[in-house]
């Protein structure tokens, strides 16, 4: 099956989880992490999501899944162990148009999920279009070894410079020109290797006059104290 790749904001709106164990509380807390409203219904839960629960976090319906339950939700994810429910739960989702996700149903699935790890706001994922969930996750912690928590401040800086050189130079192809240099410039080893001196000495040779250095390196800053780069 050839799938349509494409990335979702799905913060505020209602993604519906069916189930309780350990498969519904992974898409949970991917989920969480996307700012989505939750809503799990399953008789029972493990103990990650009744905390969740407790918390405010997720809103839990405790009792089984009833035809309706999916009215007003953006994405839904069939996590139980009854396959009679699952199939009813992705008849109905094929009806409202609903997009539906369900475990060890690849071909059943209107979108999949990818594994994915996150750097900052840089994403990067690995699907099989459901044909070896276990080499995707291989790849995926192959990939994650090669881009570490510094290619995370690189993109802040950049899309903080992207305001600026924009703002500030007269043609896209100038723009071209001085985003092209910082990526062949040695600025991510700087970040990589904390050498705060010369990551400043750098902009300030690349970057057009004008455009404030100390700014941008207060923002990366901030930015890597806020994520927890590890130091």
């Amino acid at each position: 099956m050839s799938l349509y790749p494409v990335n979702l904001a799905i913060s505020g709106r209602l993604c519906l989880v069916i189930g309780g164990g350990k498969v519904a509380t992974r898409k949970v807390q991917s989920l969480l992490a996307c700012g989505a409203l939750i809503r799990v219904i399953s008789p029972e839960v493990d103990g990650q999501l009744a905390q969740l629960a407790k918390a405010g976090l997720l809103e839990w319906q405790q009792r089984e899944y009833l035809s309706g339950d999916l009215q007003d939700a953006k994405l839904v994810f069939a996590a139980t162990d009854n396959r009679k429910i699952q199939n009813q739960i992705v008849a109905e989702a094929n009806g409202s148009g609903i997009l539906v996700n369900v475990i060890d149903m690849p071909e059943a699935c209107t979108f999949q999920v990818p594994a994915s790890f996150r750097q900052g706001e840089l994403l990067i994922t690995v699907a099989t279009g459901g044909g070896s969930p276990a080499l995707a996750a291989r790849i995926r912690k192959d990939l994650e070894a090669s881009y570490g928590p510094e290619y995370g401040s690189f993109l802040s800086l950049m899309a903080a410079l992207r305001k600026e050189v924009v703002a500030k130079s007269d043609a896209q192809l100038e723009h071209k020109k001085v985003f092209g240099r910082i990526l062949d410039s040695d600025i991510l080893n700087c970040i990589r290797e904390q050498k705060w001196a010369d990551l400043e000495a750098l902009l300030r040779d690349i970057l057009p006059p004008g455009i404030d250095v100390s700014c941008l390196m207060k923002e990366m800053h901030q930015f890597r104290g806020k994520n927890n780069y590890v130091e």
